[in-house]
């Protein structure tokens, strides 16, 4: 199936697109973690972007829901599911762990 990419600048996929999809790039992940300043009220970018994805994807939050505490999600998203980064890019371990434990039991 062509997108209207395809179809408008065919020469930008061949010489542009189709490289970096061979080289399987991805986007790195961003961290703020070095920054101290507050973001949206959380302590910093990544802890703000945990508790976004926790408290508003329905398959996170289930989880979230039975955990005990932070420790317990984050073994949950490396260990059985294989996730150590939100989908935006956030490290689940760089998120405020006293923020992210109330952000659980608020789950509860």
């Amino acid at each position: 199936m062509l997108s209207l990419l395809d179809i408008l600048f065919p020469e930008t996929i061949m010489k542009v697109i189709t490289p970096l999809y061979k080289m399987k790039t991805v986007q790195p992940s961003i961290n703020l973690w070095d920054k101290q300043e507050k973001y949206n009220g959380w302590s910093d970018w990544t802890t703000w972007n945990v508790a976004l994805w926790i408290n508003n994807d329905q398959g996170f939050y289930s989880i979230a829901k039975d955990c005990k505490d932070y420790i317990d999600f984050l073994y949950e998203m490396h260990s059985m599911i294989g996730s150590f980064f939100t989908p935006d890019g956030a490290d689940w371990g760089e998120a405020n762990i006293e923020e992210m434990n109330e952000v659980i039991s608020e789950c509860n």
